[in-house]
């Protein structure tokens, strides 16, 4: 008898197609999104009649035994559960499979709406038992990569639900990435109620966002805007394809946060502060949108070339240390006694991220990628940052 999973050798992925029962499937997803509100938390309450008309129709079909498309899963897994997979020949043999993934290693790929509606029909009395089994297309991954890439390209051109809910579920992967290789970071999920109050606290939302600016190497991510979305979500695709690109987003996030530690370190002087002062201590720079994601962006074209060229790995290691270097220079000099908050020149950066009124946002990510860009490029020379709070205009 053949193994239910096929290989994907494009990206070392394997896939399966079994089923479980419906009660076992809700068990297993309730604790996957238990941290985030569960089943019901994953996606927006429906506000169009379509929608809701479509919603209370599944639910409905579901009631009088309709079996549902497959419902797409994804984990990255060690050799251990690849070895059972390819062993997996038989229904008992997959459900077994399933459950002995680890749960904070799943993601719903696709079919948030079925698993809410299947969640609906039991809620509303329909007794587990009679609901039609559902059928799971499971795919393994050994390496994050893989898993992302396959997720990006199995979601491209999907009409999307609340982008922001969206987006973290489709790079849960990366930030579950970001969790592990740094553990002295706080990342707060869209649920989460605290705000940053220091250095190296981040929003799993604004993660994504880096990440997306990262694989695009622009800092104009408008996540409302439906064109602009499917364009990063391209360039995420195709940046995903190498193995190189997760780990290098991953030193990033890291270089980003030893910068934000050392800038915290600093504040301006009180004697100088008014009501319309912006950035008053380091602190505040990177929480600011405009700057984090900037640095994102600075960093992918360093990396991996200016936009609009093909991707370029070929040195990106090298860049990488070169990369560390400037930031470990620049974060260097922020930690030296008596000069630091001259070093950083808030009143230049100040007057400068003051000086437009119209299509603020559009400026101030131009205005910190321009920036960072000299910042990483002359980080050796700099006295202060007043020649990269001068590089754009």
């Amino acid at each position: 008898m053949n193994s239910i999973f096929l290989p994907d050798n494009r990206v070392n992925c394997f896939s399966g197609v079994g089923q479980i029962s419906a009660e076992d499937y809700l068990s297993i997803i309730e604790e996957v999104y238990r941290s985030n509100g569960g089943i019901a938390g994953q996606r927006a309450p429906l506000k169009t009649k379509t929608g809701i008309s479509i919603r209370n129709r599944m639910v409905d079909d579901i009631k009088k035994g309709a079996i549902l498309p497959p419902i797409v899963i994804g984990a990255v897994v060690g050799d251990d559960i690849i070895a059972k997979a390819i062993d997996c020949k038989t229904i008992q043999d997959f459900s077994s499979l399933l459950n002995e993934i680890p749960k904070s290693s799943l993601s719903v790929i696709d079919g948030m709406q079925r698993t809410t509606a299947l969640d609906l029909a039991i809620q509303a009395g329909e007794p587990a038992n009679s609901i039609s089994p559902v059928r799971i297309d499971l795919w393994l991954a050994r390496s994050l990569h893989s898993l992302v890439y396959r997720m990006l390209v199995l979601n491209t051109g999907q009409v999307p639900w609340d982008i922001k809910r969206q987006l973290q579920t489709i790079y849960k992967q990366i930030l579950l990435e970001i969790e592990k290789e740094m553990p002295d970071i706080d990342v707060f999920s869209i649920d989460d109620i605290e705000r940053r109050s220091a250095a190296g606290q981040y929003r799993s939302t604004r993660i994504v966002e880096l990440f997306l600016a990262f694989t695009s190497r622009k800092p104009h991510i408008d996540l409302k805007e439906k064109v602009a979305e499917d364009f990063a979500r391209m360039d995420a695709t195709e940046a995903t394809a190498s193995q190189e690109t997760l780990p290098a987003f991953v030193r990033t996030m890291r270089l980003l946060a030893g910068l934000d530690r050392a800038l915290a370190t600093t504040s301006m002087d009180p004697v100088l502060v008014s009501e319309n002062t912006r950035f008053k201590e380091g602190k505040d720079i990177f929480t600011s949108a405009p700057a984090s994601i900037a640095f994102a962006a600075a960093s992918g074209q360093y990396l991996l070339g200016s936009p609009g060229y093909p991707l370029n790995f070929t040195e990106i290691n090298a860049r990488l240390d070169n990369l560390a270097e400037s930031i470990c220079l620049i974060s260097g000099k922020l930690q030296a006694p008596f000069q630091s908050a001259d070093f950083v020149d808030y009143l230049t950066l100040n007057e400068k991220i003051s000086a437009r009124s119209g299509r603020i946002g559009e400026y101030e990510r131009e205005f910190f990628l321009r920036a960072f860009l000299h910042m990483f490029e002359k980080a050796r020379i700099l006295e202060n940052l007043t020649p990269c709070w001068s590089a754009y205009k």
